[in-house]
């Protein structure tokens, strides 16, 4: 500035102008001193926790974002489901060792019990499917597929004789199963009662016309019973259902 420089101050205000500098030296030196212990130890202080105003309603600026979803936790399969996909894939070991873990836990599962013996009696295993379906049947004596799965066991064992009530007390609480009609025919032809055979393989195929073995074991009472046309037509009626 003009008026700072030498050149164009008058001596007074030179001496004016040293003066106030001198003044404006020594008011820095009092202001700009060493830092007193207490003030460090102030200044190494963690700073003071700032709480979060809460956002105004109304105004999505300043609205904070949503806390992010939870996952979802699959639920879990049941037994028996897993218990099919196994044995559908003809993996008997996997199926019952499902079953035998869910039944370890649920004894008296009448479901997990008929899973159970369907898969032991479709691999042979006919007493154990047995001791299952009369469990079941101890608890509820009218389960229609207990007792209709129970007359097959015995059948396949040859216990034609022992299958047989399980049988007739299938069809008399539910009449309009065509598979129990034809179980009950295979029992009776068995067992040389051809009239009766002949009935139950007339009523299952009265239910279901495509039902080819019951039309082919009405071939056999019918051939057994001397009647060799009506027998061979039904072995055509038979060959064409199960063709289809």
């Amino acid at each position: 500035m003009r008026k700072r420089d030498p050149r164009w101050l008058t001596a007074s205000e030179r001496a004016r102008v040293a003066a106030e500098l001198i003044e404006e030296a020594e008011s820095l030196t009092r202001t700009g001193g060493i830092a007193t212990p207490a003030e460090v130890s102030r200044d190494q202080r963690v700073p003071p926790v700032r709480m979060a105003t809460p956002a105004v309603s109304g105004d999505p600026s300043t609205q904070s974002p949503p806390p992010p979803p939870m996952p979802l936790t699959p639920a879990p399969v049941p037994p028996e489901v897993i218990a099919r996909k196994a044995a559908a894939r003809r993996d008997w070991d996997g199926a019952l060792a499902a079953l035998d873990m869910a039944l370890g836990s649920a004894p008296d599962d009448t479901g997990l019990r008929l899973e159970r013996a369907s898969i032991l009696s479709s691999i042979s295993r006919f007493a154990a499917a047995r001791r299952d379906l009369e469990f079941v049947l101890e608890r509820d004596p009218a389960h229609v597929d207990a007792l209709t799965a129970l007359g097959v066991v015995l059948s396949r064992k040859g216990l034609w004789v022992d299958a047989l009530p399980h049988l007739k007390r299938a069809v008399e609480l539910e009449p309009g199963r065509p598979g129990v009609w034809y179980q009950l025919g295979e029992s009776l032809n068995h067992l040389d009662d051809l009239s009766g055979a002949r009935a139950a393989y007339e009523r299952a195929v009265e239910l279901d016309p495509a039902h080819s073995r019951a039309l082919y074991g009405l071939g056999i009472v019918l051939d057994r019973m001397n009647r060799p046309q009506d027998a061979t037509h039904m072995y055509r009626r038979s060959r064409e259902a199960a063709s289809r």
